[in-house]
């Protein structure tokens, strides 16, 4: 017989070889899609960060258009020049003053003024 004789051996060395090739290319696949970005996940966290943006710009414009109302306000009201608008609420609520006054007066938001007769307030009972 003329032909090519492939013995045992050869042949479980030739499928070492084909499955250490295979293993490697496996290899190199994951590697090169660990480092790929993943478009679905990336586009969500691209709309998430341009929705905080656009939520953080909507809070700086309206935190110009109170700075602007409060600075208005306090051209109108006359205070001591060393005397802050939180200063002047908390002298009038020691004074026991109505917390739609210290809005008023000192140009400051209801939560604050509220916060401040209420801890004042508590002050004066206790």
């Amino acid at each position: 017989m003329n032909g090519i004789v492939v013995t045992w051996p050869q042949l479980l060395y030739l499928g070492l070889v084909l499955i250490l090739f295979y293993v490697a290319e496996l290899l190199l696949f994951l590697r090169k899609a660990r480092r790929q970005p993943r478009d679905g996940e990336d586009h969500q966290r691209v709309e998430a960060l341009e929705d905080h943006v656009a939520l953080l710009h909507r809070e700086i414009e309206a935190l110009k258009i109170r700075l602007a109302a409060t600075s208005h306000l306090q051209d109108a009201v006359e205070l001591p020049a060393s005397e802050t608008p939180y200063a002047h609420a908390i002298r009038m609520a020691r004074q026991g003053a109505d917390v739609e006054d210290m809005v008023r007066e000192c140009g400051i938001s209801r939560g604050e003024a509220d916060l401040i007769a209420a801890l004042y307030r508590a002050e004066r009972q206790g």
